[in-house]
């Protein structure tokens, strides 16, 4: 199945770069923020590697919280902090349409499909024994970037992540993230 998710998200990368390979504007070269999420706070350094494509690296500490209702666990509400490091790869696209509409596309403001890898460290912080592990991720996403002045930003990812359970079955479940930026350079 990892195989095929593989497969699929090289198709899907390919195609987006075929699209936006006809768009006439450059983007930032570089961007380095700082962030904080609705449930986390992290850095990231997102660099150009072609026209409308860039790598962002991120780093920091992501949060969660859970509620169990069966026996095994008990009842009751869960925390946890955990160390995450990704890269992400991200296509962007309509740039020149936003540039035509007037729309701001400083601070690398548009929308962007991304593929999404990283490690989720052992947790700095939960309140129940059974998360102990760390993992691995991949997330096929959607995102928009947009600039608010010179240094804000907001940012938001839509899409899937896939979590392989070593011994188990594999995790598919929602990803959804929402960062509010502070643009330092």
């Amino acid at each position: 199945m990892f195989k095929k998710l593989l497969t699929l998200c090289t198709v899907i990368l390919v195609v987006c770069l075929h699209v936006s390979a006809q768009e006439e504007f450059l983007r930032k070269p570089n961007q380095l923020k700082a962030n904080l999420s609705l449930l986390g706070a992290n850095a990231n350094y997102e660099m150009r590697l072609l026209k409308y494509s860039t790598l962002n690296l991120e780093g920091g500490v992501d949060m969660g919280f859970s509620y169990s209702g069966s026996s095994y666990y008990g009842e009751g509400w869960d925390f946890i902090a955990c160390p995450v490091f990704s890269a992400e790869l991200r296509q962007y696209y309509g740039i020149a349409r936003r540039a035509k509409k007037n729309k701001r596309i400083d601070n690398n403001a548009g929308n962007f499909f991304c593929i999404r890898g990283g490690y989720q460290g052992r947790p700095l912080g939960a309140t129940n024994y059974h998360y102990s592990n760390s993992t691995v991720f991949i997330a096929p996403a959607w995102g928009m970037q947009r600039s608010w002045g010179r240094h804000f930003s907001f940012e938001g990812r839509f899409g899937l992540a896939f979590v392989p359970d070593y011994g188990y079955a594999n995790t598919v479940q929602p990803y959804v993230r929402i960062n509010f930026g502070y643009i330092i350079l």
